[in-house]
């Protein structure tokens, strides 16, 4: 048997034993590359807003909200990014308002999670375990886990041995009039090496995304800080700051960041916590925490992502590449129709596999 014949059984071999898997990822993945739009995209009237020349202060909002749900009161505010995007605010009563940043319109009220948003979290589980709920199947789910690393590794050697095997003939266009055989033969080589390092990118990253311990070990890290139980100093008489007070008390902490979610305190002892994204951070997640005294508006603790933990950046800054985060929207396309252009490969490696048995 010569070299490119072990190379070319060898990856035939590997891309049959994990080809349902693989199919698995390139369709869920397609779909979770845009999980957090989608329910925007199918709600529209709930989510965007248009966007007027100024926004009002956090605590108008608040109390707008307050006045129209009472007894409920707010615990917490997500601001988006995109200024299109309504401010979501959690009451206590664990219902969700979402309101105009701008006018203090509210656009809805919703308790619990949304059909569309119930779905999208069940395809993003089949993607990083194969169950759609890994709280009923917690055995299946770890199992499940393990499964999906190792599809991703034999991914990276499949785009590694196809690129070898590709130097041979470098076919890079598809003869449309040749017999469906052909066909699937030059669409398995020419999608190939146009998708090899985009592929070879989410396998790898997907494969790290799973094993942050290991990224932590590498960067000689330690583990990223953990929330302090705090409490605010209570003083008779004192007046507890506003929300605004406290956004700004945050920010100058850290300068330059932006204020992605305020948990407002809701009893006596409880503090503001206040979520920074440094621009360095490009998914929508943001991970400084400010913890302010509600009466003084102290910092009493900070956590900032940029000093927190190296280890820890390396691990947000490959999930953003997984995701496609780091080139926001094109980004999105771009791993979206990536994980379909992969299931396109297993099927016409498939197509490959049985003409060669049949032969």
């Amino acid at each position: 048997m010569t070299a490119r014949a072990a190379v070319l059984k060898i990856h035939l071999w590997l891309g049959v034993g994990a080809a349902i898997f693989l199919v698995i990822l390139g369709l869920t993945g397609a779909v979770t590359a845009f999980e957090n739009d989608i329910d925007h995209w199918l709600h529209p009237s709930l989510y965007y807003v248009q966007v007027g020349p100024q926004a009002l202060p956090e605590a108008d909002l608040i109390q707008a909200v307050q006045q129209r749900f009472a007894p409920a009161r707010v615990a917490a505010v997500h601001i988006f990014r995109q200024p299109d995007l309504a401010h979501v605010i959690q009451l206590n009563d664990r219902s969700t308002v979402l309101v105009s940043q701008y006018d203090a319109h509210v656009l809805g009220r919703v308790t619990g999670p949304s059909t569309t948003q119930k779905i999208i979290g069940s395809v993003h589980q089949l993607h990083t375990h194969l169950v759609p709920d890994p709280r009923s199947a917690p055995k299946a789910a770890m199992i499940g886990a393990v499964i999906v690393q190792i599809a991703g590794f034999i991914l990276c050697l499949l785009v590694i041995l196809g690129l070898i095997l590709w130097w041979r003939t470098k076919r890079a266009s598809i003869a449309w009039k040749a017999p469906w055989f052909r066909i699937s033969f030059d669409a398995h080589q020419t999608i190939g090496i146009y998708s090899a390092l985009f592929l070879f990118i989410a396998a790898l990253t997907g494969v790290l995304v799973e094993r942050a311990d290991l990224i932590v070990r590498l960067t000689n890290s330690p583990q990223p800080l953990r929330f302090p139980h705090l409490e605010s100093g209570v003083a008779a008489g004192v007046v507890p700051i506003s929300v605004d007070r406290a956004k700004e008390f945050a920010l100058a902490v850290i300068p330059g960041t932006t204020v992605t979610d305020i948990q407002v305190p809701l009893n006596p002892k409880g503090v503001f916590m206040v979520i920074l994204r440094v621009p360095e951070e490009t998914s929508e997640a943001a991970h400084s925490y400010i913890f302010i005294d509600q009466y003084s508006g102290k910092v009493l603790h900070a956590m900032n992502f940029l000093t927190d933990s190296p280890g820890y950046r390396v691990i947000r800054f490959n999930r953003s590449i997984h995701t496609g985060d780091v080139w926001g929207t094109p980004g999105h396309v771009l791993v979206s129709l990536s994980s379909l252009l992969l299931v396109v490969m297993v099927v016409t490696g498939l197509v490959i596999w049985l003409k060669k048995l049949a032969l």
